[in-house]
Parts: C-alpha cells; structure tokens; sequence
C-alpha cells in the first residue's frame, strides 16, 4: 500500500453555508450536492453482532446468529438442527427501492457445505416476510448462485450462474439500482449482469414499496452453517 494523501484540515463534503459546513469530517446525514438527496446506509463487518435481541431477529428453533473468531470480522449463522430452516434479518426496514434513485448492496458469506439439498441465500428482505425480497441464493440441489426477487410471493429468477458456489469457499457479490433503473449485478468486483426492469415489492411489477432490510437464510442438511464477512446496504433518500 502507498503513502496515503493527507487531508490536514480535513474533507467537508457540503456547502460551507450549511451547519457543517466546516466540519472537518464528512456529514454523515447529508452526502450530496443535490438539495434534499441524502444517502443512508448500514455497513457491518461483524467485530460484533450487536444484541441478536434487538439488532437481529433470528427464525429457526434453537439457532444463533453469533461473532465468530476470524480475520477482519466474522458472524455465522448456525441452525438448531439438521434441516432447521433458519433466518436472520436486521430489526427494522430501512431502505427501499425508489425509481430514479440509487440504491446498493453487497456482501462477503460462504457455506459450510453446497452439496445435496443445501440452500442459502443473501440479500434484502421485508422484514419477517419472504414475501417479498431480492437475494443471492444457491437453490437446493445445484450449486448456481443466482440473483432473484419475490414480489407477492412470485419468484422471478433475474440472473443466473452469477458465480458456482463451493464449500467453505467465500463469494463476494453485490448489486446497485441505477438512476436509469437498471440493476447492476457485480461478482468479485466483476460486473456480470445488467437487468432492466426488475421486480421486487409489496405491490406491482417494479423496484418500489416494499420497506427492506439485510437478511441471511439457509436451510441445511446436516450441522451446515453460513457465514457472513460483511455486508453493506445504502440507498439514496429525500429528506
């Protein structure tokens, strides 16, 4: 790594007429030029989980969500008993899809095991509905990792073969809704899709309404677990 550049007074990064116009660090609520248009966003690269009372809430009989030792950060999923289906999303929706504003997602996971009728997917989430949401996920009996949204309880596969998933092998993918409505499917930094039109909600065919939030799920076969390395969520907002 080179020598960084050094900001010695710091980087503001709003108008100097606005309250933080002097603050010598980033506004953390205000991040565009554009009157209004903020950007929000949920970042974790799981030093800690936080309380899976109230920061996480966990689906399967006996299953944890907890830290685990690893380099740069390490949470797993861990299902109370073989083919214990088993979910953990972040309490609280906070984001959404809204047409002509950005919105991202991405994160760093691998499976214990991909064999058999093993199945996991990552991704956002209505919160405790599978109803509606758009995920990374290896279906049972193959190991494809595909991109795909669930509007009413539709499933609409939007890409395939985005990558082959392995065993106890880390796969880094990530999406971005575009101001032209395009979504942009990335594999290890890798751009490998672009889908126009995608579908994911509480009502209707386009990317709206429905409040999301980071999920994790799989289903195992035997004492298969998910890890997650990181994952990050953030959308642009008026406010």
């Amino acid at each position: 790594m080179g020598s960084p550049i050094r900001y010695t007074y710091g980087v503001a990064t709003v108008p100097v007429q606005q309250p933080l116009g002097n603050f010598p660090l980033p506004d953390p609520f205000h991040t565009s030029s554009i009157d209004g248009l903020d950007v929000t966003s949920y970042s974790n690269d799981f030093f800690g989980i936080g309380s899976t009372t109230l920061d996480w809430t966990i689906v399967g009989a006996s299953s944890t969500f907890t830290a685990i030792d690893g380099v740069g950060g390490l949470a797993r999923v861990t299902p109370g008993a073989a083919t214990t289906a088993t979910t953990v999303y972040k309490t609280g929706s906070s984001f959404q899809f809204v047409a002509g504003q950005q919105m991202w997602f991405l994160s760093r996971f691998k499976a214990s095991a991909v064999a058999g009728t093993v199945s996991f997917y990552v991704g956002l989430q209505k919160g405790a509905a599978v109803t509606d949401g758009i995920w990374f996920t290896k279906p049972a009996s193959s190991t494809s990792l595909n991109l795909v949204s669930v509007v009413n309880s539709v499933s609409t596969t939007l890409v395939t073969g985005i990558t082959t998933a392995a065993a106890a092998t880390f796969i880094d993918v990530a999406f971005q809704l575009n101001t032209s409505g395009d979504l942009i499917v990335w594999n290890n930094d890798a751009v490998v899709a672009r889908v126009s039109g995608a579908t994911i909600g509480a009502s209707g065919t386009t990317l709206t309404n429905a409040l999301l939030t980071p999920v994790f799920q799989i289903t195992p076969t035997a004492t298969d677990t998910l890890d997650i390395d990181y994952v990050l969520t953030a959308g642009e907002v008026i406010r």
